[in-house]
């Protein structure tokens, strides 16, 4: 073979190099699509008070009656403390076991339960006692109220499709912080399928948790 047959001779073609371009082409396609369907839109909930109900929480100052002939007492509804497994952005979920739990995290509380449920609760002692005005406690000081509410959720969450859990202890204390009436209550509702059935389904139990601690206040005050 001479020098010249040799310069003429064909570069040789790698078949591979076509079909790598190719799959980095794909791969770059896959990646935007990925990304683009996993931006779902983030829904935020509002734990509040049976709609319709015309309760109000208000500044120190005001006071609650428990009905005519009843002396007036200025009723504070607070510490709530909440379990920490609740004190997240997600709403919590009970998976199928009963044991597990689920985080929805594209279904967040609009605020910390540990702020709503203060408020809520008050909400719903104030529509118990016939609309009156309730403080929230650390708002006003221990004993700027003649009776204070003390609750401790220890549970308050559900399925979809199954059940919603609330399980909560309380007790009504007085000025010096001596217990006047201590208990308990745990209860179950429909959650529904979707998060804002769950939700309102919470409020709901919030609200029974509301009628019993009222019922205990009305017990209280005639003998003070």
């Amino acid at each position: 073979m001479n020098a010249a047959s040799h310069c003429h001779r064909p570069v040789p073609t790698v078949p591979w190099m076509p079909s790598l371009a190719l799959l980095l082409s794909l791969l770059a396609c896959l990646l935007l699509s990925g990304c683009a369907g996993s931006s779902a839109a983030t829904r935020f909930y509002l734990l509040s008070p049976p709609a319709g109900g015309a309760a109000r929480a208000v500044p120190a100052g005001s006071a609650v009656s428990a009905g005519p002939g009843t002396p007036q007492a200025r009723v504070a509804v607070g510490p709530v403390s909440v379990a920490s497994y609740l004190d997240r952005p997600q709403i919590v979920i009970r998976e199928g076991d009963g044991v597990r739990l689920g985080l929805a995290e594209f279904d967040r509380w609009a605020e910390p339960l540990a702020e709503s449920l203060p408020r809520v609760l008050a909400e719903d002692v104030s529509r118990s006692l016939g609309g009156e005005q309730v403080l929230v406690f650390p708002g006003v000081k221990a004993d700027d109220a003649d009776i204070r509410v003390a609750v401790d959720v220890t549970r308050l969450d559900g399925s979809l499709g199954g059940t919603v859990v609330l399980d909560a202890w309380w007790a009504l204390l007085d000025r010096s912080g001596a217990t006047l009436r201590r208990g308990r209550m745990v209860e179950r509702r429909p959650a529904g399928d979707d998060y804002a059935a769950l939700v309102t389904a919470q409020g709901g139990l919030m609200a029974a948790l509301a009628d019993a601690v009222a019922a205990a206040v009305r017990e209280v005050l005639p003998r003070r």
